[in-house]
């Protein structure tokens, strides 16, 4: 039987959940720049490939994988599909432990060349104007500390949803987030969106506020009945709504 997390399930997963949007494009690679994991990517419905597009690369976090249907992530998108044509999803996976309170994104290799494998695996490159955003909600910010980590970061906006966390016992994510733009990892980001639910003590978001040096900014979370505000980071601010 397949395992959440590998080709043959994240395949059927995607297929089964995005069957009911006429003309969208799924497609699932597995990449080496993902540790040979899954690459879901999403072409949406009248996508021009002779315009600028947004290619958004999303980590996800824990009990979810990249095609849940019912995933924050995959709720999010489907209000964009259609509102914003132009933005492209390149939705990497973890390789294992994918559905778990424990995700694992060690598989994370190189962000930049994952999404050079997604692009061509859909017969697209960017045309001049075209900008990268990434996101990272909870877990997810493991993966991202990965890219900045080893200089593969490839991104014009960075979207923090609630993703700056340690570890139980030491330090995590949020400590490797923030020694990385310390170290210059943001050098080549215009704007970094820092959506927070509380969860996690507010110095975490002053610190790295001031070590991104003018470039990030906090974004109100928005909240909703009946949704965590934790999920609400995801669900309603996966695309920021304040640029």
């Amino acid at each position: 039987m397949p395992s959440p997390g590998d080709l043959p399930s994240t395949l059927d997963q995607a297929t089964r959940t995005w069957a009911d949007v006429p003309a969208l494009r799924v497609t699932v690679i597995t990449s080496p720049a993902n540790g040979d994991a899954p690459v879901l990517v999403l072409v949406p419905p009248g996508f021009d490939p002779a315009r600028p597009a947004t290619i958004h690369t999303h980590f996800h976090g824990d009990m979810t994988s990249v095609a849940a249907p019912r995933g924050p992530h995959t709720l999010a998108i489907r209000e964009h599909l259609a509102k914003d044509p132009q933005r492209l999803w390149v939705l990497p996976e973890a390789r294992r432990n994918v559905g778990s309170h424990r995700t694992n994104w060690n598989n994370v290799k190189d962000h930049a060349a994952t999404v050079r494998d997604a692009l061509a695996a859909v017969g697209l490159s960017p045309v001049s104007g075209s900008r990268s955003v990434v996101s990272a909600h909870s877990s997810g910010g493991r993966a991202l500390a990965a890219a900045m980590t080893s200089g593969t970061l490839q991104a014009d906006q960075l979207v923090l949803l609630d993703c700056l966390y340690e570890h139980v016992g030491g330090a995590g994510a949020n400590t490797a987030i923030l020694n990385a733009v310390k170290a210059g990892a943001l050098a080549q980001v215009a704007d970094v969106v820092i959506v927070a639910t509380g969860a996690y003590p507010a110095e975490r978001d002053a610190q790295l506020l001031a070590a991104a040096g003018g470039k990030a900014r906090l974004e109100p979370l928005v909240p909703a009945e009946g949704v965590s505000d934790h999920e609400a980071a995801a669900r309603h601010h996966l695309v920021p709504r304040s640029g």
